[in-house]
């Protein structure tokens, strides 16, 4: 099974970009997650890929947290977004922008689309054509949360840690306790540009950074 990595982006409160305007945050040191703001309000976005022959059938996130030093938020299922894509044409690098197909919606722990179990199409050419899923994981902030990672920022401390955990069923062998564990710093500014991202974050970059 070829994993490629875990790449690194809803409580739908309200919050008010305007009142941190003079902060752009970023995360340094990962590219497991990322700290972003689309306008409206600011999320974490944990972008988790699969590049391989086999087919996910399953995607069931149990629980994790993001520790801005000591102040924990905690990713509960209620109060994240979930997005699966999938590309049945992909090369083994994974990176691939086109043919990418949404099969997994769940938003705030209501799934609105499940297209995972479905048969794959045969492949033409196996062993040259893969299927590469992108799962993103969205926790948007509320006002009070972002208010807690800044002050945490003035005073110096950036050190963050992040882990999820899920069950997964690839090629109907289950897969549970699945986790992915980071550490990363707070930085005010482009912690890492874009252009310099790996060809396996093309997607990410299309779905997230362009506007």
């Amino acid at each position: 099974m070829g994993l490629l990595a875990a790449i690194t982006l809803s409580n739908c409160a309200t919050t008010r970009p305007n009142d941190f305007s003079r902060y752009n945050l970023s995360l340094k040191n990962t590219l497991s997650i990322f700290l972003l703001n689309n306008e409206k309000d600011y999320y974490f976005c944990i972008p988790i890929q699969y590049v391989g022959e086999y087919q996910i059938a399953k995607f069931e996130f149990n629980n994790g947290n993001i520790l801005i030093d000591d102040y924990d938020i905690l990713l509960k299922r209620n109060e994240i977004n979930i997005a699966v894509y999938l590309n049945e044409t992909a090369d083994e690098n994974g990176g691939s922008v086109e043919g990418f197909n949404l099969i997994y919606q769940e938003k705030n722990g209501k799934v609105s689309l499940s297209k995972m179990a479905e048969p794959l199409a045969k492949k033409n050419n196996p062993g040259y054509m893969m299927n590469h899923y992108y799962i993103f994981i969205e926790k948007h902030l509320t006002d009070n949360e972002m208010k807690n990672i800044i002050n945490k920022y003035e005073k110096g401390k950036v050190y963050s840690k992040m882990s999820v955990w899920y069950d997964i069923t690839v090629d109907n062998e289950e897969q549970n306790d699945t986790g992915i564990l980071d550490d990363f710093e707070l930085y005010d500014g482009l912690a890492l540009d874009p252009a310099l991202f790996p060809s396996n974050l093309d997607f990410f970059k299309v779905k997230y950074l362009r506007k």
